[in-house]
């Protein structure tokens, strides 16, 4: 039982050691977020997303007055 236990525990103690904490990149930083040199990543930059996309919205809201009807029900 005790020798369950420690093999239960080693394979814990393993699983807990990231796989990118060694992994390199031609010789360069690895896979871990801390190993850039800017300080943030500029993703997309200058890109209009939704340039040419029809509107499925009206600009205008629409009208009220048919709820117009409901003006003298309810307290004021």
């Amino acid at each position: 039982m005790r020798a369950l236990l420690v093999i239960a525990f080693v394979a814990l103690l393993s699983a807990c050691e990231s796989p990118e904490a060694t992994r390199t990149r031609g010789g360069g930083p690895g896979g871990d977020i801390g190993n850039r040199p800017e300080s943030t990543v500029r993703m997309h930059e200058g890109s209009r997303p939704y340039y040419h996309t029809p509107r499925l919205v009206p600009t205008e809201p629409p009208s009220l007055d048919p709820a117009r009807h409901a003006r003298g029900v309810g307290p004021p």
